[in-house]
This record gives structure tokens, sequence and C-alpha cells, in this order.
């Protein structure tokens, strides 16, 4: 680019002041978000504007010389990028041009004012690229720090106390009270991956919190506190159940705001493209913890069920977390199968038992009952209204034994 005369530049440099003072005014009566700022703020934005006036006739008396627009947003701290948005910083930007487009070529002898303009356009677009750079650089950073909050508040919930994993999480940004389900998942992930997941996770649910950790992604979910509707379940639930025992059932007699989060928990890990466990829904953030450990238990219990689905809820893994070693499973399977089921009475447990025990024989079972077979059957079809799992089926079967195994083993500890 050509350069300007020597007059024209010493024009411009005695029209600095004035060029930034005109400026200022500008901004003040053309930007009423500005004038409601505060007046560090107020005095940070002039220092930005009067540096930037000053930059561009530095680079009109040297236009050879190497430029850096971004200095000019040196003098403000990057905190001012949470003050006002980029929108609101480009429109101030516009503002100094167009000041400094009316006047600067008046300052200037008449054969350089379209030169000074040309300047001034140039300048000007390298500023816009500079601030939408340095808000990239600062969303960058806080979408850096606010993973970091949610990872120290996931680990919060599997291993401090209720109160301290809350508040936590509300650093995290989580506010609100409704039923919590928490997500494990075998699965690689790189930064756009983990962008979309947060996108998708707050497009279903009211509150997410997502800590990635290498080949394994943890995810928790809230939901609204109030009753509503559940939505039809999407085809990866309906296609997720399908081979899951009769966990289902019990869920179907769940409040609609549990069912909400489920159906959104079910829905986030079908995406994710690797084995994933759903965890149990717990009342609220506070009980955070007893989800996400009911979903890693699963997680790790999986390879025990090979035809599991997938995704799969951690409840329709209880046999093989009890395998494994959880000690919550064992106080699962008694509170969602055994309870219900000595609930019902003598004859329908020992018809379970009985008809488990004698390799799920209708025939066997009655001979050693004393009765018919047609009682057998109802029995178990009533347990399978009542309890939720169906002993005909080989899956819910294995629950239901294991859950009278426990119980036994329960009530001889406690003889």
């Amino acid at each position: 680019m050509d350069e300007l005369s020597t007059p024209a530049v010493s024009a411009l440099r005695q029209a600095q002041d004035t060029l930034i003072e005109h400026s200022l005014d500008r901004i003040s009566s053309a930007h009423d978000f500005y004038r409601t700022l505060p007046e560090a703020d107020r005095e940070q934005i002039a220092a930005v504007a009067r540096l930037g006036v000053t930059m561009f006739v530095d680079s009109v008396e040297s236009p050879a010389a190497p430029s850096a627009p971004s200095q000019i947003f040196s003098v403000a701290p990057a905190a001012l990028t949470g003050v006002i948005t980029l929108e609101q910083t480009l429109a101030l930007v516009r503002t100094v041009l167009d000041v400094v487009v009316d006047e600067a070529p008046q300052a200037v002898p008449e054969e350089d004012h379209d030169m000074v303009r040309i300047f001034v356009l140039s300048f000007g677009r390298d500023v816009g690229f500079a601030a939408a750079e340095v808000y990239a650089r600062a969303a960058e950073a806080r979408g850096a720090w606010d993973a970091r909050l949610e990872s120290v508040a996931v680990d919060s919930m599997l291993h401090d106390a209720p109160e301290d994993a809350a508040t936590r999480a509300g650093t995290a940004g989580w506010n609100g009270t409704g039923p919590v389900a928490a997500v494990a998942a075998r699965t690689t992930l790189d930064a756009l991956g983990v962008s979309r997941l947060r996108n998708e996770c707050r497009s279903l649910a009211n509150d997410c919190l997502v800590s990635v950790r290498g080949d394994s992604v943890l995810i928790v979910l809230g939901g609204k506190p109030d009753d509503s509707e559940p939505p039809a379940p999407s085809p990866a639930t309906t296609t997720a159940k399908k081979g899951a025992g009769k966990g289902a059932a019990r869920r179907s007699r769940a409040s609609s705001a549990e069912l909400l989060i489920d159906q959104a928990a079910m829905q986030v890990a079908a995406g994710l493209g690797g084995s994933a466990v759903v965890g149990t829904v717990v009342p609220g953030i506070g009980h955070a913890g007893r989800s996400l450990r009911s979903a890693l238990a699963g997680l790790r219990s999986l390879p025990g069920w090979r035809e599991a689905p997938n995704p799969v809820h951690a409840d329709d893994l209880l046999p093989e977390r009890i395998l494994a070693g959880d000690e919550f499973a064992a106080e699962q399977i008694l509170s969602l199968v055994h309870a219900p089921l000595h609930e019902m009475g003598d004859p329908f447990e020992s018809t379970v038992a009985t008809y488990l025990a004698l390799g799920r024989s209708l025939e066997a079972t009655a001979r050693s009952l004393f009765v018919h077979a047609n009682t057998v059957r109802y029995r178990l079809g009533r347990v399978s209204e009542q309890v939720g799992w169906d002993a005909t089926d080989a899956r819910d079967g294995l629950m239901l034994h294991m859950a009278i195994i426990v119980g036994r083993l329960r009530e001889n500890r406690e003889i």
C-alpha cells in the first residue's frame, strides 16, 4: 500500500486527540449499554479506543512496520470479555471507525482523502478480527475452566459427603432440584465430541455435568422437579429396553419427572458410541453419588452379561454387580425385588423359589408343593404383575433367584 505524504501524517498526528475525543463522545451517545456500565469498565473501554486511534496513526506513519491489532485490547483485562459481548465490542469498533472515516480525511490534504479512508477501513478490518480472536481465547479458557469445575463436582459426588457434592455441583452451574440420573460409558471423545455431548445433554435435561476421563465419560443429568407427562420413548430407548429384564415394569411406576430424566439419560447414553450404563434415578443432586456409583459398578460388571442391550440400566445388572462384590447392588436387589416378593406372602415366594430351584419345571414344582400345575402358573403370573420380573424368563429368573438367595443370607445373618 502506498505511503501518505509527510504533511498528511503530521496532520493526522495533530488531529489524533480530537479523533479520540469525538470517538468517545459518539460511543457514549450511541450505545445505551455503555452508559450503564460501571465507571471502571467505561474507563477500560475508553483506553482501548484511545490506543486504537493511536495505533492507527502509527500504522499510517510506518505502513511497512509489522502491526499487531490485538495489542489494542492489551490495556483491558480478559475479564472485560465477560462484561460486554463480542457483538457489543464490534459495535464499539464500528462507531470509532465511523468517526475516523468521517473526520480523518478532513484533516489531511484533499489528494490524500481516499488513501486515508482505505487505511482506516483496512485497519478496522484487522481490529475486528483481533476482537474475535480475543473473545475466542476467552471462551476457550472459560470452557476449560468450566470443564474442570464439572470434573471436580463429579469427583466430589463419588467421594465426598452429599452436602459437599451439592455445593460443588452448584459451583459448576447446577441449579435444579429435580431427580437425577447418571451415565457411565466407555468411549473416547475429542474436543468437538465433548462439545456436542454437552449441547445434547443441555437440550434434553435442565442441568448437566460432563466429566471426560481418557477412554471413559461420566455424565450427570438433572430433570424438572414437577410432574409432567413423559415423552414418547425414542427409538434408541425402545431398543435398549428389549432383553433388559422387567426393570422397565418397575420404572413405569415411577413419577413422571423420574421417567423423563431416565429417558433423557438413555437417549444420551445411546448416542455415545460405546458401552454405556444408566444409573439409578435418585431424588436430587445430593444423592447423585449413588446413581454414579451404580452406573460405574454396572459398567465394570457389564462383561458378565454379554447379551446385555446397549445402553442398559444399572438395575438390570444387579446379579452381575452382586457377584462382582457391589454392596449397593445387594441392597438394591433386596429393596427392588426381594422386598415386594416377600410382601406377597409365603405361597408366592416359596413357589418362585421352588420353581427356580427345580430348573423352571411346572410339573416338578407342582409335585413338590402338592398343588396343581395351574396353581403354579397363577402364582408365577401374579408375581410377574406385582414384582415386575417374570420367573419363566431366563434373565428375570436369574434376577429373582439372586434376590431370594441374598434375602435368605440376610435373614440368616440377622438371626
